[in-house]
Formats: structure tokens, sequence, C-alpha cells
């Protein structure tokens, strides 16, 4: 386990060859996203960020006060949707279209069916399109200009993926014949929180260990329990106040969105994680990669940011063929859109 103690000195110690020059958040108008981007911002190096974001004027005010506390910040807020694909790929464009290259994607975009089945208004699930689709187009696209900086070997930061989301409950029990859980009584939060992540780990270790992409860290991360808005924003208008309608599992100990951002920030720029970055401090160990190795593969990094130990499970989903029917479902879905 990392102690909050052990983050906030490490994140600290940040300097600006240990600090991704350009980086491009992808859900950090609230919760999480929001908050790493402040810690990161708040440090005064010199970085330049791209927000993906639905409302440019609500999050003015954020822009301005991060603005106002680094003024060598280069911030660039990008509107659209993300949870339609086509709008994705329109962001991504425009990214491609300025910059050669970038040091950190960061995703934390979600979404959770407490109301059962919603459709886009390009007929996928709301909550895969959200959480797993338009990610993946994200990193898939944008793995060039990572290897881009990868292959410049400036300073002393590893460039890398960040997908913050929910590893650590992958499991074997998947519906193969139905990944986007459309057949009744299939789309509840369990069965999606199995799907998505184990989805998510089949994608990110199969991209991790492309030999083009070895200098590029892939890391997917679990938050633990925070305090933001995500449970009223699945619920909408079906939310009450009291919270007498929040799920179960919504009143336990929560850590705040400034605990989550920090050890996110950390997990961004720690050489933890099998790259370059902040050194460990004396007695911490490096983490090691879902097949067990120091890099070459997936970091899968649970609530305590300790690694995890997913490479059996994992191996098991590809062994049985699942790992190909994720991948070739992932294809069939956003292949158009690459």
């Amino acid at each position: 386990m990392v102690s909050q103690t052990e983050v906030r000195a490490s994140n600290a110690a940040l300097a600006v060859s240990t600090t991704p020059r350009v980086a491009v958040f992808v859900g950090a108008t609230d919760g999480i996203g929001k908050s790493t981007l402040q810690q990161l911002v708040s440090r005064g190096l010199p970085i330049r960020a791209y927000i993906v974001g639905r409302d440019e004027a609500a999050f003015r005010p954020v822009l301005d006060e991060l603005r106002r506390v680094n003024e060598s910040a280069d911030l660039v807020f990008l509107q659209g949707q993300v949870s339609l694909l086509s709008d994705t790929k329109r962001v991504v464009d425009e990214i491609i279209s300025r910059e050669q290259s970038i040091d950190l994607l960061f995703l934390s975009s979600g979404f959770l069916p407490f109301r059962g089945h919603e459709k886009t208004s390009e007929g996928l699930e709301l909550a895969f399109a959200v959480a797993y689709y338009s990610r993946q187009i994200f990193i898939r696209r944008l793995l060039p200009l990572l290897r881009a900086a990868a292959n410049t070997g400036t300073g002393s930061y590893t460039p890398r993926v960040v997908n913050v989301l929910g590893t650590g409950v992958e499991t074997k029990d998947l519906f193969l014949d139905d990944l986007d859980l459309q057949r009744p009584g299939r789309l509840n939060v369990p069965n999606f929180t199995g799907h998505i992540a184990s989805r998510t780990s089949i994608a990110l270790k199969r991209l991790a260990e492309k030999p083009e992409n070895k200098g590029v860290v892939i890391v997917h991360s679990h938050p633990g329990s925070v305090s933001t808005n995500i449970f009223k924003k699945s619920w909408g208008d079906q939310w009450a106040e009291d919270g007498s309608k929040a799920p179960k599992f919504y009143n336990l100990v929560h850590s705040t969105p400034q605990e989550a951002g920090e050890r996110s920030l950390y997990v961004i720029t720690s050489a933890k994680y099998g790259g370059d970055g902040v050194p460990l401090q004396r007695g911490q160990e490096h983490g090691l990669t879902v097949k067990g190795e120091l890099n070459g593969s997936l970091f899968c990094v649970g609530d305590s940011l300790d690694t995890l130990e997913l490479g059996e499970l994992l191996s098991f989903l590809e062994s049985s063929g699942a790992g190909d029917v994720i991948w070739n479902k992932t294809e069939e879905i956003i292949g158009k859109y690459l």
C-alpha cells in the first residue's frame, strides 16, 4: 500500500523533467478528472493540457482559476460529447492536427447504468459508449503521438495512458455472446462493472504488449470509493438529494476528490509503474505488470496504489478465446472511427 503521505511527498518532488509537457484529459470537468487536472496544473510547472468536455462555459471558472495559479500553463478546452463516437473522432482529429506528440492521456469519464438501458443517437448503450468505446478511440488514435514522445527521449518522464475505471473486478463470467448486455435482465451495475473491467484490461493488455508501444506505459487504475457526482449523474432526474434512492454502497466511506486527484497525480508521475518519473522513496518497491514483470505489459493499479496480480485471470480469458471475442467486438464498433 502507498500511503497518502507517500503520495504527497512524491507529488511535492515533481519537476519539469518528471512532468508531462503535453497532456490530454478526457472527463476532467468533474470528479476525479477535474481534481487530477487541478493537482497537476497547480504545481506551477509548464504544461499544455487539452481538456475534453461538454460545456466550456460551465467549466470556464475552473479554467480561469487554473490560469491564475499557473501562468505558464496553456489550457485548451475542446468541446465534445464523448458518448458519441463520431464526436470523439472529431475531437481526436483536432488534437492530432495541433500536436506531433503528447506525454499523457488521462481518461476518467464514466456513467453507470442505474436506470437500465439508455441508448445514444448512434445506437450504443450509453454506459459502454462513455466508459469503453470512446476511450478506446482516444487511446488507439493517440498512441502514435505517445510513441512519438517516447522516441524523443527528453527529460525523465515516460509517456503514459492512465485509464481510471474499475480494475480488480475482472471476471471469467462474461456473456461473450452479449458483451454490451442487451438481452433482457442482463444490464445491471454488477454485470456492467465486471464486463467493463474485463474488456478494458484485455484490450489495454493487448495494446501494451504490442512491440511498437514498448516505450509507453499503459495503466488501468481503480480510484476506490470517491465522493463524486457519478451516482447523481447516472440517476439523473430520479436522484433524491436526501440519498433515499441511492444505491446501497453509496453510503460507504468515500475519499475526497482532492485525495483521489493526489493519488491519480502519483500514478501519472511516479516511477513506480514501469517508466521514468519521480524516483521512488526509500523502502518503496516498483509495481509489476499483470505478467509479473517490471515493464512490457499492462499495469493494473488498485485503490491502494499497489499493482494487482491479474495474470492468471487474464491469461484464462485469452486462452479460452474470450480475448479475441472482446477485441473483435471492439474493432467492429470503433473500426470506422479509427
